[in-house]
């Protein structure tokens, strides 16, 4: 495990200098997850819209990595100055809401589209609340979630 946290570690850190800045990425391991977090001065170009500039530096170190990451059948999250962290937090905190509006009116209630990442927080929190349930919906870049109140079991 040493050996492909310093391999992760390196070439994150060769990808984020051909980007033109500096820094130091932390790697940790977690539920067979390698979490690459990274700390910058001006996150924000990084990060890009919505996320989409940290979606794509994601997409290419996991590119880099292809064949190390194949053989220890771990899956790659990068994080830049937290953003990840921040969001999924907030996703959770709005998947709640929404699963409690789903238990008052009985009416499901359509996420918009999210990453993968996000779609399963909101599995996650949700699946702790009773009378709700969750299903995904939707292909590539639309995909969302649905929360509805939860199915009747046949007796």
């Amino acid at each position: 495990m040493q050996e492909l946290t310093s391999k992760v570690k390196n070439k994150a850190k060769d990808l984020i200098a051909l980007i033109g800045y500096e820094a130091d990425p932390i790697v940790t391991f977690r539920d067979s997850v390698i979490f690459v977090n990274v700390e910058i001065d001006s996150p924000g170009l990084l990060i890009g819209k919505g996320g989409e500039g940290l979606d794509a530096l994601q997409h290419i170190l996991r590119t880099m990595l292809g064949r190390e990451m194949a053989e220890e059948r771990m899956a790659l999250v990068i994080d830049i100055s937290g953003y990840r962290d921040k969001k999924v937090e907030s996703t959770k905190k709005f998947a709640r809401e929404k699963a409690l509006m789903v238990i008052t009116t009985g009416i499901p209630e359509e996420l918009p589209a999210m990453s993968s990442f996000e779609r399963r927080a909101v599995h996650m929190v949700v699946a702790n609340i009773a009378d709700v349930e969750t299903e995904s919906i939707g292909e590539g870049r639309e995909r969302r979630v649905v929360i509805k109140p939860k199915s009747a079991k046949p007796k």
